[in-house]
């Protein structure tokens, strides 16, 4: 059963515009992203993009994650991917993204708190 946050490395992070976007969005100024459904994806029923406004592609939640993470989303719970880190090779020039995903309601928590000079809760 998945726990919710949980720290996941993006996959198809070669996909689409991913790499440009990761390297110019990828960073903790940025902080929050978005887990948009695709449930029309021919090679996962289950794909699970992940996205800065729903716009700037960043990679897909793994395909074992994301079996567990699209029911609830079907089901109308929303999620949010908190930048952890940048994902770099020594000789390569790929870049990937590691991220923790939360439920909406949770990051709206996190955020509100943030506002008002609290602590973020990270558990």
């Amino acid at each position: 059963m998945l726990k919710i946050p949980c720290i996941v490395k993006l996959v198809g992070v070669t996909f689409e515009n991913a790499q440009p976007n990761i390297k110019k969005f990828g960073n903790e100024h940025i902080r929050w992203f978005v887990c948009v459904r695709e449930g029309s994806n021919p090679h996962d029923a289950n794909a699970i993009r992940v996205a800065l406004f729903g716009e700037y592609f960043m990679g897909y939640i793994p395909k074992e994650t994301a079996a567990q993470l699209a029911p609830m989303m079907d089901a109308g719970r929303e999620f949010d991917a908190k930048f952890i880190c940048v994902n770099k090779h020594p000789r390569h020039d790929t870049v990937g993204i590691t991220v923790k995903i939360v439920e909406a309601t949770s990051m709206a928590t996190a955020k509100n708190n943030e506002e008002k000079g609290g602590v973020e809760n990270d558990a």
